[in-house]
Parts: C-alpha cells; structure tokens; sequence
C-alpha cells in the first residue's frame, strides 16, 4: 500500500498549498482526485514523484511510503520506479526527435536485453496506436498523439504507482475507454482531473475533492449544464470555407508521406457556437490553423463578410487559442501579458476578476487550467470578430467553460470549439462539423 502521512508543501514565499493532507492508495482500487484549477493537484503529483522539491523552491514536510518504505528518502531516479506520472503539459515531457526513441529511452533505463526490448516497445506502440508513427518527428504528432506518446512512455516506465495528470483530456471517445480499461489493469493509480467526466462513472473506489489544501470526500456531481444562447443582434460577419484543400508532408502517412485535409464547406458566424469533433490525428488543429492564418491552403478560398481574405488578415480576424496554453505565454506574470494587450490597467484588473486570475502570478508557475484562462483572457482583450478554442474544456470546469463561451458570445465572437467530451458534444445543440481522416463534413 502506498501512504501519504500529513504532507505540507509551501512554494518560497507563498502560504501553504497543502496542510496536513493524507491518502491511502490500496492494491486494485483506483484513486481518482478532482479539483478546479490552481487547488495544487499537479503539484501534489510533482512532490509525490520528486520533481517540486528539486526544481521548483518548495519545501515539504509529512511521509509519503510504500509498504514502509520511506519514498521521500530515494533519488528521483530510483523513486521513478515506485512512482512516475502523465503530465498535463505533453510538449514538456518530449525529449527526442522520434515515438520510438522517446518511449525506447525509459525501457533502456530498465536495462532490458535487446530482444526483451524490442518487442517491449513493439507493444507498447501498439498499445497506444502509435505503431505507425514509430520513426515519425514528435512535433508532426497531433495534441491528442502527443498524449498518448506521454502515456506510452509511463507504460514504458512501468511503476507501481501511476499518477494520471489529466490524462483524459485531449483523447478522443475511442481513446478515452481505452485508457480507462488500461488504467485497470494497473495496481496502483491515482487520477487527477478538473471536472469529472462521463466515463468515471462506476470506476474509482475512492473518489476525493481537493480543496483549500485538504482531500475531502467526493461524490459523483449532479451535472447540468447548457451552452450559452446565440446572440443574435451580434450575426453581423462571417468566415465562410469552400473546396479547401491542404496538402502536408508527415513521415507517419500512407501515400507517400502525405496528410491531406479536405474542407468543402463550412460556415462560422458571429454570435454563434459552432463544434468541431473527430479522432486524434484527423486534422482538427490543421483545420484552425488554416482558418486563423496560420497555415495558408493549397487550393481553396475563405471569405469573410463575403470578401476573399487570405492569411494575414485572417491574423488579424481571427483568434487560435492552443490546446497548450503556454505556447503563447512569454511575458513574467499575468500582470504583464494582460496588460501587453490591454487598453489601461483598469481593464486589465477587470479582465482578471473576469477570469479568476491574480495579476502578480508568474505565468510559468501557473496550473495548466489556469493558463488556459489567461490564454482566454488575453484573446477575450483582443476582441477578434472569431475565436477557435482548441480542447478548451481540457483542465478546466465546465463551469468556466460555459463562462468563458458566455463572455465571447457577449462581445459577439463567433466561436468554433473542438472538444472530445461526451457530455459536451451531447448538448451541444447547434452546427456541429466532424473531421474524419482529414475530410470535413
């Protein structure tokens, strides 16, 4: 059994994040922990698997052991056999140019013969559907084939206690049941989430909220939720797509090396929500790209209000939130991104209050649903006529989902969200396009 005894964890020169907290995580019962973003969930992972106190000026106090073991007292090398993690931010986690090398590099760790090796990792890209893309560039992989090259490399690792960091984000329904049924065949587990998902139901033995620094039990949430309404005063523009066509080379294709997307047609007008849905790898993110200008399409035209309009003014029209957050996050604090883009200081105090974040938070300390937030924070300032929220609701509330949709909608944004969430995609009630292997319909 793993035991977590009284942990405490202070960040130099902040109040306490934890106080006092205590867990148990028993053989075969998996461990699932909800919190809104901020509440410390992914520094709670970072101290078990040693990664807070080494590298982010923390100091803690209380026990975390296995079988009476102290785990406190191993190296991080060592402790990675007991302990290791999926963590939220994919692109942090990729240390080499090729799926295989990344998920061959902790099975080397486990000094494994060639042959044991090999057939290791034969099936551990298998596992994960990443068998084709085994010579592929990391960076050629899509949001949701980047999570799963994560989750390969823990299955490669193979600890006794796996710690799942919003892993369910950013994988498709397909996947998401996958994971769930690989996540039982493990021994030990813990699952940190910011919302609790549909397919949780009946899973966890013991399901906890963390809160204020303290694990409190958690039931299965009444959830009732509905899309903010069209505004429609605001149906003044729109983005129009017709015979789109986009050709890019990708190591992991057939036919060549090629990806091809195809977009016939599609409509986004202001005011309204529009969603955008399909497997990992279909071509969703190259979609957004090439709406917001920052692909241009091989053949095609896109016209706004009616006007033919090509990528750089697109630019200007049109706002592409990332699936990663901290992709466009450079400045010190919040204080400073908000206030790059902000009129006065007055908005950007309001836009804060808005959005739930301090000003003096250092960017590059925040919790990946917090910078999900700053990231709508700055586009809410901007004010583009158009907004594409790519997996939006990863790592934060439906709650700030629908707000943040509310608020766009209030300016008379126009609004195209992707997401894989079963109980999003069902209420969803308006123009929904679906991408399969890059041909949109």
């Amino acid at each position: 059994m793993f035991s977590i005894r009284n942990l405490a964890l202070n960040y130099e020169g902040e109040d306490s994040l934890f106080s006092s907290l205590s867990l148990d995580i028993e053989r075969g019962k998996p461990t699932l922990i909800i919190s809104e973003p901020g509440e410390g969930k992914t520094s709670l992972a970072k101290l078990l698997t040693g990664v807070a106190d080494k590298f982010y000026a923390a100091s803690y106090s209380g026990t975390f052991s296995y079988d009476g073991l102290d785990l406190f007292s191993l190296s991080v090398p060592i402790r990675k056999s007991y302990v290791a993690r999926s963590i939220q931010n994919t692109d942090d986690a990729i240390l080499f140019p090729t799926v295989s090398d990344e998920v061959a590099f902790p099975l080397e760790q486990r000094s494994l013969d060639p042959s044991e090796l090999k057939s290791t990792l034969s099936s551990i890209l298998g596992k994960y559907g990443l068998s084709q893309y085994c010579d592929a560039d990391t960076s050629e992989l899509s949001g949701g084939e980047k999570r799963r090259l994560n989750l390969a490399v823990l299955e490669a690792i193979n600890p006794k206690l796996y710690i799942y960091d919003e892993a369910f984000d950013e994988l498709s329904s397909k996947w998401r049941k996958r994971l769930l049924s690989y996540v039982s065949e493990k021994a030990y587990v813990i699952v940190l989430g910011s919302h609790y998902l549909k397919e949780y139901d009946g899973f966890f033995s013991s399901s906890y909220e963390l809160k204020g620094g303290r694990l409190i039990p958690y039931e299965k949430p009444s959830i009732s939720f509905s899309f903010p309404k069209a505004k429609p005063d605001a149906l003044s523009h729109s983005i129009e797509l017709s015979n789109i066509t986009f050709r890019q080379e990708h190591k992991a294709m057939e036919r060549g090396g090629l990806f091809t997307l195809k977009a016939p047609s599609m409509v986004i007008r202001s005011g309204e929500v529009s969603l955008l849905t399909g497997d990992n790898g279909s071509g969703k993110s190259t979609l957004s790209r090439l709406i917001s200008g920052l692909r241009e399409e091989d053949e095609g035209t896109m016209r706004y209000d009616g006007r033919r309009i090509g990528a750089k003014e697109r630019r200007r029209v049109v706002s592409y939130l990332f699936q990663n957050p901290f992709s466009m996050l450079y400045l010190p604090t919040v204080r400073d991104e908000l206030m790059s883009v902000a009129s006065s200081s007055e908005e950007a105090i309001r836009v804060a209050s808005l959005f739930s974040l301090s000003l003096d938070s250092y960017t590059q300390e925040l919790s990946y649903g917090k910078a999900k937030l700053l990231e709508s924070a700055i586009y809410y300032i901007l004010n583009r006529p158009f907004a594409i929220f790519d997996e939006m609701d990863s790592a934060i509330s439906y709650a700030d989902t629908m707000r943040i949709l509310s608020l766009y909608l209030e300016k008379g944004a126009g609004v195209l969200m992707i997401s894989h969430d079963e109980r999003i995609i069902s209420s969803f009630r308006g123009v929904h396009y679906q991408m399969k292997d890059g041909l949109l319909s």
